[in-house]
């Protein structure tokens, strides 16, 4: 009996030490994954409540989600991003919030040891790719694929007809100059020499494109914005903080129809000479991102000159498709020349005429339009506007024609936003966006290249064993 009682007595031991050692082992697995899911679930928590920091200004404003990483200071910096997460990561870990704190103890004693932010996606990183990114995803349940190919339609006109290249003014100034070269010289007539002093018909609508093209298509100069900026200071004449462009993990096209759907973006976000944006830096944003001046006036200018580029060039292919218009020009150009005694200037003096023709109409087309007035793109007999006589000396003529179904203003706009490059158009919305949000309080020093949408984190943590945990993260909108 006393030796079965020893083999027990040793069988047991021998159970007890495997019992106890998996025990332990169990113990230690759990303390592991127990610190695995606290490291997890404050870097998480830390994360998220970086995200939470988007700029409530710029969602505001233009419903974009960045953080701006100046935190209202005057010095942006990822790195102090980077300072917010450890804050966030040690407050979560040390339990001070914990209800009963006083009774509260850290059986894990996990600590940060380190913290990286490796990756970060500014707003203006690919060319602004980041923040084009965002507004797209804004728009692209507000636009029908109807509408991007009515814009497509235009654009394919516009090209087709060359209307974005040719240069109606110096073809022009080319068939004045031509005709200036007889003036000054000596015929004879009826046997006695006299002098042809010539008086250029167009001389009254050049003077109007060279002398100051607003004062003639808006209503009321003196009521047009004075508004300008330092652009110096403006993000596309800076040097701007970089990250490490577009956010891997994401997917985005970025092309010909995401142009377009930008393009609606800022339209909807930016106000423009017939609709202007309350509370805004400059009244005339969307002829700022076009133009790129210092004032108001400056940027309509360009915009206006531009507009009546186009309007030139399509009269122009309507004149030269309408016989009755075209033998009316050449019957006014032949009087001309014989009254001056050089029959052999009538072909310059009708290429001229049609030329300044073209450049009267389009005068008028710019102020239907600055009016809130549609002009089509290519016109018809009935949506012509002046007469032959009319228009030399740009008078009003009673059978005006006014096309319900044309182009508006912001219509133009958005064929003039099609042929400019996107980085530039990207990063002179941004500039908008900064004037702006400037203006509002506690966002003086507020910078677009300084605002992120995402970020990727590796964090180094320990135990009072020495053991080391390493977690990585990347998180964005």
């Amino acid at each position: 009996m006393k030796d079965k009682e020893g083999y027990l007595t040793v069988f047991l031991s021998l159970i007890l030490t495997v019992m106890v050692s998996l025990c332990l082992t169990l113990l230690l697995g759990v303390r592991e994954n127990t610190r695995c899911m606290e490291i997890e679930c404050v870097t998480d928590i830390a994360m998220n409540s970086i995200l939470a920091e988007y700029h409530r200004e710029l969602l505001k404003q233009y419903n974009l989600f960045f953080i701006d990483t100046s935190y209202g200071t005057a010095g942006a910096s990822f790195q102090n991003t980077a300072e917010h997460l450890r804050e966030y990561i040690d407050k979560n870990m040390s339990g001070e919030k914990v209800f009963l704190s006083i009774i509260y103890r850290d059986p894990l004693k996990l600590k940060l040891d380190g913290l990286e932010i490796t990756e970060v996606s500014a707003a203006s990183d690919d060319g602004g790719a980041v923040l084009r990114r965002q507004a797209v995803d804004v728009m692209y349940q507000r636009v029908g694929i109807s509408y991007l190919e009515q814009i497509q339609n235009w654009l394919l006109i516009v090209q087709e007809y060359e209307l974005d290249s040719r240069d109606v003014f110096a073809e022009q100034k080319e068939a004045s100059a031509a005709l200036e070269e007889w003036n000054g010289n000596m015929v004879t007539t009826e046997g006695a020499e006299q002098q042809i002093t010539i008086k250029n018909p167009a001389e009254k609508v050049t003077s109007v494109w060279e002398a100051g093209v607003l004062n003639f298509v808006v209503g009321k100069v003196s009521e047009l914005s004075t508004a300008g900026i330092l652009a110096e200071s403006c993000l596309s004449a800076r040097e701007l903080l970089t990250g490490t462009g577009i956010n891997p993990t994401l997917s985005f096209a970025d092309g010909w129809w995401e142009q377009l759907i930008f393009q609606e973006y800022i339209m909807a976000y930016t106000g423009h000479y017939t609709e202007q944006k309350e509370e805004s830096c400059l009244k005339y944003q969307t002829e700022y991102i076009l133009s790129g001046k210092d004032s108001d006036i400056e940027n309509l200018k360009n915009v206006v000159y531009t507009i009546l580029a186009i309007r030139a060039a399509a009269n122009l292919v309507y004149l030269l498709s309408d016989k009755e218009k075209m033998q009316m020009a050449e019957a006014a150009a032949t009087i001309f020349a014989t009254l001056l005694t050089i029959p052999e200037a009538a072909i310059v003096f009708q290429v001229l005429l049609v030329l300044t023709w073209a450049m009267a109409e389009s005068l008028y087309d710019a102020q239907q339009l600055l009016a809130g007035g549609r002009v089509p793109l290519l016109k018809s007999k009935t949506e012509w506007h002046y007469s032959l006589e009319g228009m030399l000396d740009l008078g009003s003529d009673d059978d005006e024609a006014k096309d319900e179904n044309g182009l508006l203003y912001e219509d133009y706009l958005r064929i003039l936003l099609c042929f400019q490059e996107k980085k530039i158009t990207t990063y002179r919305l941004m500039d908008i966006m900064e004037m702006d949000i400037r203006m509002t309080p506690g966002n003086q020093y507020f910078r677009m290249d300084g605002c992120i949408d995402s970020l990727k984190a590796v964090m180094q943590f320990s135990g009072r064993d020495g053991r080391v945990y390493y977690i990585e993260r990347r998180y964005g909108y």
